[in-house]
């Protein structure tokens, strides 16, 4: 009896051996497979990290590309120029209306009605997409007569005997439409250099009417029809409400 007690013991010691070992074994199995796991993990994750650092340098040289491109010098070169005040943004209406605000502004100085202003800068400029003014934000076919004027020769088509004719002339360069009607201003209100009285007539004007024709006889423009051209745009866009806000 004692002798098949202790066989029976052996015979447990020896599964429990065997178990233990196979305990062990299968930790051992189940260690290198989680380490596998977490090595494949981690490769994802670097993987996954790489792909974002080199999207996200794609995005940053796109950015760097588009601002590269755009035009951000003091003075346009082209009509692409970084300005809120480009032909494109603007429509004919917001062009005259625009306009319209920056004469009613400066009226206090020049004392030009805004009508005429805004007109002279529709012909001028057509609505701001000619090159003088979207390029260089001169609205008024405004010439430069000093060095010490920034300023671009450019051709223009002037009256002379009877017939137009093609001349390059150097015009003013602004930074700025707002700016462009101000110097407009002081032209008209300070005269010239040789007549300060020369547009006194436009000045002391009692209608739009009267100061269209007081430009056309001051010499401001060389076609024959200027003043009736400006006559007819202040009363399609009907401008006078811009002289309302200054009377």
């Amino acid at each position: 009896m004692a002798k098949k007690k202790k066989q029976t013991r052996r015979k447990l010691k020896g599964w429990q051996g065997w178990l233990k070992g196979y305990q062990q074994a299968f930790r051992l199995i189940f260690k290198k497979r989680k380490y596998k796991k977490i090595q494949y993990i981690s490769k994802k994750k670097r993987s996954q990290r790489r792909k974002e650092i080199w999207l996200g340098t794609l995005a940053i040289l796109g950015l760097m590309l588009f601002f590269l491109s755009q035009d951000y010098q003091g003075v346009p070169t082209s009509s692409e120029a970084s300005s809120e005040e480009v032909e494109m943004v603007y429509t004919d209406q917001e062009f005259v209306d625009l306009v319209g605000q920056y004469a009613v502004t400066e009226y206090p100085n020049s004392h030009v009605l805004p009508s005429i202003v805004t007109a002279q800068a529709v012909l001028e400029s057509n609505f701001g997409k000619s090159q003088l003014s979207s390029e260089y934000f001169n609205l008024f076919g405004r010439k430069s007569y000093s060095p010490n004027d920034p300023s671009v020769d450019l051709p223009t088509q002037e009256f002379v005997n009877g017939q137009y004719i093609t001349v390059d002339e150097p015009f003013r360069v602004y930074t700025s439409w707002e700016e462009s009607v101000a110097d407009h201003g002081r032209l008209l209100a300070n005269g010239t250099s040789w007549n300060e009285t020369h547009y006194n007539g436009v000045l002391n004007a009692s209608s739009y009417k009267e100061a269209a024709y007081a430009l056309q006889e001051a010499g401001y423009a060389t076609d024959p029809n200027y003043a009736e051209s400006l006559i007819d745009v202040i009363e399609r866009y009907e401008l006078t409400r811009f002289d309302n806000q200054v009377q």
